[in-house]
């Protein structure tokens, strides 16, 4: 399952990333090929499966951060992983956490977890020191390198992968089976 959104250092929410395009695009969010691509001052969305989460209001078929001190959302899968919350069909992060790589995010627990991240509960929640993971499709984009079923920045420069669903969203370039974002 690919999670858009992103880990927040403390209390901010997470910068807004591109999502899958699910009918129409949320506010503050324009289309790119299959992504919705956030404009300008755009907020964090997350696919909406049933009420959104604390902190977040309905966009179409999306749940949109209400403001800049939402928590971080993923689609909940089993348990929360450690420092978040239940928040309907969601896990919601909460309260001050510790300040992880600001790309780094809470993935879905697939085998063992990648390099620099815990297992909790049906996830894998990544350590301070943690650099961004995708789930691994074909070969590691350029800048990964292969942790287990996952693919991890080898360096703070690497930029965001996304697994690539048709074309990439604007300021996004093909990388295998990934889009990766400089």
């Amino acid at each position: 399952m690919w999670m858009a959104l992103l880990l927040s250092p403390l209390w901010a929410a997470p910068p807004a990333a591109p999502v899958a395009k699910v009918g129409s695009c949320p506010s503050g969010y324009a289309t790119s090929g299959s992504f919705c691509n956030p404009t300008g001052n755009a907020r964090p969305a997350v696919a909406k499966v049933g009420s959104c989460p604390s902190g977040y209001a309905t966009s179409g078929a999306y749940c949109l951060a209400s403001s800049d001190r939402a928590g971080h959302a993923v689609q909940k899968i089993g348990s929360c992983p450690s420092g978040y919350a239940t928040s309907g069909a969601y896990c919601l992060k909460s309260g001050a956490g510790h300040h992880v790589h600001e790309s780094a995010i809470a993935l879905e627990k697939i085998g063992s977890c990648p390099s620099g991240y815990v297992t909790s509960g049906s996830y894998c929640n990544p350590s301070p020191s943690a650099r961004p993971a995708v789930a691994k499709v074909g070969s590691c984009p350029s800048g990964y390198a292969t942790s287990g079923a996952y693919c991890v920045a080898s360096s703070d420069n690497a930029g965001t992968a996304l697994p690539k669903s048709g074309s990439c969203p604007s300021g996004m370039v093909t990388s295998g089976a990934y889009c990766l974002k400089r």
